[in-house]
């Protein structure tokens, strides 16, 4: 299943998964629990926490976890202006849900 998302709040519960492709931009903000985030292509892979954000730097697939039930944002990259005050949003989020239950 493919969703595309500008912004929005997901749940996932312990060992759930969601993958993201070609996110570069996109924030990750985790409202509750721990989520284990994997970019490929970086060689460290990101534990984020309740209250913290962390921007995708990678194009190609990411891999965000839980490891305990968990609640998060995805934003995608800031808007832009077009023809002085139009604003559009320059890339959705398209994800490709693994396992969300």
């Amino acid at each position: 299943m493919q969703i595309e998302l500008n912004s929005s709040t997901l749940n996932l519960s312990p060992a759930g998964v969601i993958a993201v492709q070609d996110g570069t931009g996109t924030q990750v903000l985790c409202l509750s629990g721990v989520l284990w985030v994997t970019e490929e292509g970086e060689s460290k892979d990101s534990i984020v926490r309740a209250g913290d954000v962390l921007t995708l730097r990678k194009p190609g697939r990411t891999v965000i976890s839980a490891l305990e039930a968990a609640s998060l944002t995805l934003m995608g990259p800031e808007p832009y202006k077009l023809n002085g005050s139009r604003q559009r949003d320059v890339h959705r989020l398209v994800a490709d849900t693994v396992a969300c239950s």
